[in-house]
């Protein structure tokens, strides 16, 4: 019994008091580890180390933080008031500020390292946070007697049973000897990607147990340190689970979807793209729409518009949302544009698709998850692990993307590689022809599927969404030959239509 519990303590866990930091270390810090958490002042490494100890201590835990600077604790509480993590109760009771700066002018690190141990022996400490170790590096006879230091505290409070962070101001070199006495290293940075300031960290080192590699973005808010892995990393695999053959979601539009032979296929991803205006949210309304009439639970997540003005825009073409709404079949969720970040948005999207068990998604519009502040390097994974993990929990993806190109009579897309990571692309545009505008549906890829590859007009009005029922039309429009449809020729006048008037060719009722 003695072995076993003692051969599974190394993989006992502390939470760091944030979910995504967690999710980086497989669960958090290893019980009884000294880490070092670096970065520039303002990267957060004080909020970090509080944030620790006032989660640890909300769980049940002991904690003890440490200061080597001259600000005074009450300055840093006013900073701490407005963090959801505060909790001034606590405070003497669970939860020990202390002092040691006094400590290590007049005593060195020696007085220092005992003022730690008898911290951690008298107040029961499970948690030490240690911030300023710069301090203690600058009051140090040598290198070596502060390497000591650190290599006794973390033996000490590892047999304490104490987890132990050290906050120390960016090192530049990163074989610095310090790093070695301790268990682990976080990394905090902050960069300007334009105008913006992008905040990322990065575990450079974690002894005993695997970390999600690479930087990963984080933000600071009244939650504290709010961290976003980055999603390629976190859902590296595609998934294993094959869908059922011949199932197919639709769109509720009977020509279309005969096009796309029955609809889209169950799981599979679908890029709507074309010119502004050329209906690509309303197909996507009506794919949700459809799906939620057959008891398919459905979100839309865009960008652009608000709910009110999509409820609208769909009752402007017949189709009303509000009873779906009101049911929960269907939910509505925009984000604004702004200062996002693009695994922030996707671990949002995740959630909620999580919450509502969504089958089908809409997407509307890609542009804030593959531009802004994502690496252009990073997009083809960033996409295809999203995709796959979509995928993998049931969902039938709807994408759409705008093209730069207003009006074009061919077929001449721009997707940035884009079409590689999805099943399916569907390409909306319009077409003018003699100062008069055509709107054109093309379906230019279905993976495993067969599809009507021959373009269609489409038109949008009051009365809904009509698509042609055959390729005529289109190919008119194409070709310049525009004749009337609808209005037969009579024998007993043959009368020759003048060609320098347009007549659009309308589809049957």
């Amino acid at each position: 019994m003695n072995e076993a519990a003692q051969s599974e303590e190394p993989t006992r866990r502390v939470p760091t008091g944030s979910a995504g930091l967690d999710t980086i270390l497989h669960g958090g810090w290893l019980h009884g580890g000294t880490y070092m958490v670096t970065g520039a002042p303002g990267t957060g490494k004080t909020i970090l180390g509080n944030q620790f100890c006032f989660s640890h201590v909300a769980a049940g835990g002991r904690a003890v933080f440490v200061t080597l600077l001259s600000e005074s604790h009450e300055r840093m509480m006013t900073h701490l008031r407005g963090m959801h993590f505060f909790r001034r109760e606590v405070i003497g009771q669970l939860l020990h500020y202390v002092s040691g700066y006094a400590t290590l002018k007049a005593e060195g690190l020696d007085g220092l390292a005992r003022l730690l141990y008898r911290s951690v022996r008298e107040h029961q400490a499970t948690v030490l946070v240690v911030d300023g170790l710069l301090a203690a590096r600058e009051s140090a006879d040598t290198e070596l007697a502060f390497r000591e230091f650190l290599h006794s505290l973390g033996v000490h409070n590892a047999l304490a049973g104490c987890t132990t962070l050290v906050l120390s101001h960016r090192q530049e070199n990163p074989a610095d000897p310090q790093f070695a006495m301790v268990d682990g290293v976080l990394s905090l940075e902050m960069q300007l990607v334009g105008l913006k300031a992008v905040r990322d960290l990065e575990v450079t080192k974690l002894r005993g147990g695997p970390q999600l590699t690479g930087q990963h973005t984080f933000e600071i808010n009244d939650h504290g340190l709010v961290v976003h892995p980055r999603v390629e990393a976190l859902y590296p695999h595609p998934p294993e689970d094959a869908p059922e053959h011949g199932r197919k979601l639709g769109f509720g539009l009977a020509r279309l979807d005969v096009m796309l032979a029955g609809g889209l296929s169950e799981r599979s991803t679908t890029l709507l793209f074309g010119t502004p205006g050329s209906g690509k949210t309303l197909l996507g309304l009506h794919f949700l729409a459809d799906g939620a009439s057959k008891g398919e639970p459905g979100l839309y997540f865009g960008f652009m518009e608000t709910r009110s003005r999509l409820v609208a825009k769909a009752a402007n073409v017949g189709l009303e949302l509000r009873p779906w709404l009101e049911t929960g079949q269907l939910v509505l969720e925009t984000r604004a544009p702004v200062e996002t970040l693009p695994d922030a948005l996707v671990h949002g999207l995740l959630a909620l698709v999580e919450r509502h068990r969504v089958r089908r998604l809409v997407i509307d519009g890609l542009e804030p998850l593959i531009h802004g502040t994502l690496a252009p390097q990073r997009m083809p994974g960033f996409l295809t692990a999203l995709l796959n993990e979509l995928r993998a929990r049931g969902v039938t993806t709807l994408m759409t993307q705008q093209t730069h190109v207003l009006f074009e009579p061919r077929l001449a897309p721009n997707l940035e590689g884009v079409e590689g990571a999805v099943d399916n692309l569907v390409f909306l545009r319009y077409v003018e022809l003699r100062s008069q505008l055509y709107r054109m549906l093309s379906i230019l890829k279905m993976r495993e599927s067969d599809y009507e590859s021959s373009p269609r007009e489409f038109s949008i009005s009051t009365q809904g969404i009509d698509v042609a029922d055959t390729f005529e039309s289109a190919d008119s429009i194409s070709t310049g030959k525009t004749r009337p449809v609808g209005v037969k020729k009579k024998p007993s006048r043959r009368k020759k239509l003048d060609r320098r008037t347009p007549v659009r060719k309308r589809s049957r009722a």
